[in-house]
């Protein structure tokens, strides 16, 4: 994938249009998983990219998308997409932008 490739292509993204959040952000919620799963990816690929970056997506709805993909309980078919999203939030833990969920 390019934006993996090339953390440049990361940054032009976000500026190619002023809909690029949203646009990310309705990837994620995808019906098709496999759709889902590329939308995940390259948002993987934002927060790898940059800790500015990650730390944009964090602050706007797309966190709370990757939460609640995230807590879907595992499954075979979908996997793929639930693993992805597991891994943007344990790199945006790994920034420090996001807390693990404490178990009191």
């Amino acid at each position: 994938m390019l934006t993996a490739a090339q953390k440049k292509l990361c940054y032009k993204m976000t500026q190619v249009t002023i809909q690029w959040l949203e646009i990310l952000q309705r990837l994620c919620l995808q019906d098709s998983v496999d759709v889902q799963h590329r939308g995940l990816v390259v948002a993987y690929n934002l927060i790898s990219a940059d800790k500015e970056l990650a730390k944009k997506l964090v602050e706007s709805e797309l966190l709370e998308i990757l939460t609640v993909v995230g807590k879907q309980k595992d499954d075979p078919k979908i996997q793929h997409a639930l693993d992805a999203a597991r891994e943007c939030l344990v790199k945006c833990m790994d920034y420090g932008l996001i807390k693990p969920l404490s178990r009191a």
